[in-house]
């Protein structure tokens, strides 16, 4: 049996994501901010809910432990953290409450499914893919672009910034993916 490819995932542009968040504007607020973070993280879904106010540090360090959720209550010592932009932190202070989870509704953790769903329904509404992969990807775009790997050490950068276990891992993604995408006026092949 052929190994059937996998269809690349395009990032989102900037007229997809202007639509993306009118459209959850529209229909409720909370989706608008749990998008808005995971493109400024990278973080996947079941890592932005499972995070609490614990794993938030937005005045002396500035930055996010992102959160192992398999093992919420022992602390990772090696876990990715993510710096506090400007806009995190706009969207942090508009999310704080007295729950302990950072996104939450009534006190309550939303469930993954939930987001899951509402975001099927807003891509069919669009016609625009709005997935966890798809805004991942976009981010993971994003931070190439910053980063311009070419050393082994700028590599690492990316690695750590997209939270993969090794640079081969990062690597492997990026051919995977950005077969034939420009990336800053140029298209990357063999990385």
């Amino acid at each position: 049996m052929k190994d059937v490819p996998r269809p690349l995932v395009e990032p989102l542009n900037q007229d997809d994501i202007q639509k993306i968040c009118e459209a959850i504007e529209k229909k409720d607020n909370w989706y608008y901010y749990f998008f808005m973070f995971a493109m400024h993280t990278g973080m996947r879904r079941n890592e932005i809910l499972a995070l609490t106010w614990h794993d938030v540090d937005i005045w002396k360090n500035r930055e996010i432990t992102v959160p192992n959720p398999k093992s919420l209550r022992v602390p990772d010592p090696k876990a990715r953290r993510i710096p506090i932009n400007e806009m995190l932190l706009g969207l942090l202070l508009d999310l704080r409450s007295p729950s302990r989870w950072v996104f939450q509704k009534t006190g309550k953790r939303m469930l993954g499914g939930t987001v899951t769903l509402f975001f099927r329904e807003l891509s069919k509404s669009l016609n625009i893919q709005v997935n966890s992969e798809r805004i991942r990807w976009t981010y993971a775009v994003s931070v190439y672009n910053q980063t311009n790997p070419s050393t082994r050490e700028d590599w690492r950068k990316v690695q750590k910034m997209l939270g993969h276990k090794d640079v081969s891992t990062t690597k492997s993604y990026f051919q995977r993916n950005m077969e034939n995408i420009p990336l800053q006026g140029r298209v990357v092949r063999d990385l």
